[in-house]
């Protein structure tokens, strides 16, 4: 599962980094040699679900049979998702975890990793929510009573 969620998470490692991609593969810290895109995406497609179960069977309003409440959640669950995949990487950087070993000196030196890579990391984690929301919109609206209308 995590080279699904890896291969995936690298449509956008243009965008937040090859370093920062490289220390989520795990391949480039001694400190961290796990796959952090399983977790990371699981977690995604967790919140995404249950807001999308939320919106369809526990709040299940007929106001919200309307695009603009779909939007709504749509939007909670893209802030919700973008302030996780945030705050998972950034408590590795604070952490230290995002160092390699200089081979000259035998030393961990920081990786070239900023805060602006990790706010990118994030909005791409967003925006794969975004996707995630849509589809599982497409699963689970049908056997709503009141909002299987909603969005479309």
């Amino acid at each position: 599962m995590g080279e699904l969620f890896g291969s995936i998470y690298c449509w956008f490692e243009e965008f937040f980094g090859i370093e920062l991609a490289n220390y989520l593969w795990g391949q480039s810290s001694p400190l961290s040699q796990t796959n952090s895109y399983i977790g990371i995406g699981w977690t995604m497609l967790g919140i995404s679900l249950a807001i999308v179960l939320i919106f369809y069977y526990a709040i299940n309003h007929p106001r919200l049979n309307h695009w603009w409440g779909w939007g709504i959640f749509l939007m909670v669950n893209a802030l919700i998702n973008f302030i996780v995949g945030w705050q998972l990487v950034l408590k590795d950087y604070y952490g230290g975890k995002m160092v390699t070993i200089d081979p000259a000196t035998d030393l961990q030196i920081p990786l070239n990793i900023g805060g602006a890579e990790i706010i990118c990391f994030g909005v791409s984690n967003m925006f794969l929510s975004v996707l995630a929301f849509i589809v599982f919109t497409f699963i689970f609206k049908w056997w709503s009573p009141n909002c299987s209308g909603a969005p479309f």
